[in-house]
């Protein structure tokens, strides 16, 4: 019996080792597409400098996020194409946005190089949980392989100080939380998919949609209850986006 127990435990320790090597793997995609890009040009990515971008956003959030780690709140004026620009304004979008690069900033410091790096890392970090909890097959992997490495944009966008990849680091840990509660359904990833998804929303609110899955979770399982709920955290939600938007102005 104990030989049994000890082989099991062998087999499971196997299993985790596996996935954890196929996730570390597949990690380092995001990486491996970005020193390519680089290197396409004779460059590293210790090269790219935000100022010299075709992108004014780029310094524009850059500025942004520097006055918050220094001020607490953007200094000067910021406004977005064909608007007027507002004083200590986050202009088109809300703070909740970069909040990941304030994270960055505050632990690492903050330079021209802070939100590329830091946009590696989520990738690289979205990849990893969602190989280990999705699990995908060989052809699968292959797949998502070749299908992230030919969607160029996004290699542009880890590149850059623009937060799209803050959007879609979100939308893959959003999706994974998703396929893992529809396979076996825990209070506790619904609850989790409710956070990730009143946290887009007032990122950009018609990430809103994403909250779809929760609510329909939720209603499934607890029918009118679930539908009260659902009204509450939307109602709490809004209330939260209209807090920010009194505090710091970002339209």
């Amino acid at each position: 019996m104990g030989n049994y127990i000890s082989y099991m435990k062998a087999g499971i320790s196997a299993v985790d080792k596996r996935r954890i090597g196929r996730a570390a793997v597949m990690a380092l995609l995001p990486l491996l597409c970005c020193l390519v890009a680089c290197a396409m040009y004779g460059r590293s990515i210790a090269d790219v400098y935000l100022p010299a971008s075709e992108w004014n956003d780029e310094l524009f959030y850059f500025k942004q996020v520097e006055g918050i780690l220094h001020y607490g709140y953007p200094q000067g004026y910021f406004g977005f194409n064909e608007s007027h620009a507002l004083k200590a304004s986050f202009a088109a979008w809300s703070p909740v946005l970069v909040f990941p690069w304030i994270i960055w900033g505050f632990i690492f410091g903050w330079n021209f190089l802070s939100p590329v790096y830091c946009n590696i890392v989520l990738m690289m970090l979205a990849l990893f949980v969602f190989v280990y909890v999705v699990q995908p097959g060989r052809k699968q992997l292959l797949l998502l392989t070749v299908l992230f490495a030919s969607f160029t944009p996004l290699t542009r966008f880890m590149l850059s100080g623009m937060p799209e990849v803050i959007c879609f680091f979100m939308v893959i840990m959003v999706l994974t939380a998703g396929i893992a509660c529809l396979r076996r359904e825990k209070a506790g990833l619904v609850a989790l998919l409710f956070i990730m998804t009143a946290v887009m929303t007032l990122m950009r609110p018609y990430l809103l949609v994403f909250m779809g899955l929760p609510i329909y979770l939720l209603v499934r399982r607890k029918r009118w209850k679930g539908a009260a709920a659902s009204l509450a955290i939307l109602a709490a939600t809004g209330s939260v986006y209209v807090l920010i938007n009194h505090f710091y102005p970002f339209v």
